[in-house]
């Protein structure tokens, strides 16, 4: 199947052609360029160096969140429109399953934790027990404080002798933020081993190779795994009128 996969939910982006499981084509960048102006032009530029058009392609991939709010609604937003006007399947990835991924060539099994930085000492977290190449997730993706996190994961990895033995890898694109918290919670030690942030960087050629969930086009939306900024300022200014719209952000025009 001809896929094409992008990645636009962190600071990075990410574009791949893939033919089955041979990938034909990727771009990947990681500087602060707008993806919103350059997700397009790159998808464009693969398809002429290769010879495909968007009529050749069967299927679209797309990082499903958490991560950036624009960043995710923008390579969302493309997906979606891509799929529907091609009339093909439209597949999701969570982001942080795609960062775990950049592991799988390790040793098996292990731990891993991927994470991004969601600012202000919090992130997008989870923890997962790598077996072969298959993922088994032991905690929800969550937001909030980093040290948090760190703590909890900590204390179940004590509760659980079969885990103790395990390496535990920490990746992300902002793991240099992270580094001083890692150490104070885990020290400095084969067990935990931060890996550099430049294996944290998102490769859409990888999605394909990582397990897909088909969704519906019309009704698919990013997993945020929290408010945005706006939103929370706006609930924190107006609580009578965040209760009576059960908690969700409306913001009146008239």
């Amino acid at each position: 199947m001809k896929t094409l996969a992008i990645d636009t939910s962190t600071q990075s982006l990410s574009v791949a052609l893939r033919d089955g499981d041979k990938v034909v084509a990727e771009t990947t960048t990681n500087t602060k360029i707008k993806h919103s102006t350059q997700l397009l032009p790159l998808i464009n530029q693969m398809f002429q160096v290769i010879g495909w058009t968007a009529n050749d392609l069967e299927g679209i991939v797309v990082t499903a969140g958490p991560g950036s709010y624009t960043g995710l609604r923008i390579g969302v937003t493309a997906a979606k429109t891509m799929a529907n006007t091609l009339s093909i399947p439209l597949y999701t990835v969570p982001t942080l399953q795609a960062l775990a991924g950049n592991v799988q060539t390790f040793e098996a099994p292990a731990l891993v934790l991927p994470f991004i930085d969601a600012r202000r000492q919090t992130a997008f977290a989870t923890l997962y027990q790598k077996e072969g190449n298959t993922f088994k997730q032991l905690f929800t993706t969550s937001h909030g404080k980093f040290a948090t996190f760190l703590d909890q994961v900590k204390a179940h990895i004590a509760a659980d002798a079969s885990l103790q033995a395990l390496p535990l890898y920490f990746i992300s694109p902002d793991v240099d933020q992270f580094t001083e918290a890692i150490t104070a919670f885990f020290g400095e030690n084969d067990k935990a081993r931060i890996l550099p942030s430049e294996l944290g960087l998102i490769h859409a050629s990888h999605l394909g190779a990582l397990p897909l969930e088909q969704v519906d086009v019309d009704t698919f939306i990013p997993y945020y795994a929290k408010l945005a900024e706006a939103e929370e300022n706006w609930l924190a200014q107006n609580p009578e009128e965040a209760k009576l719209d059960e908690g969700k952000y409306v913001e009146r025009t008239d």
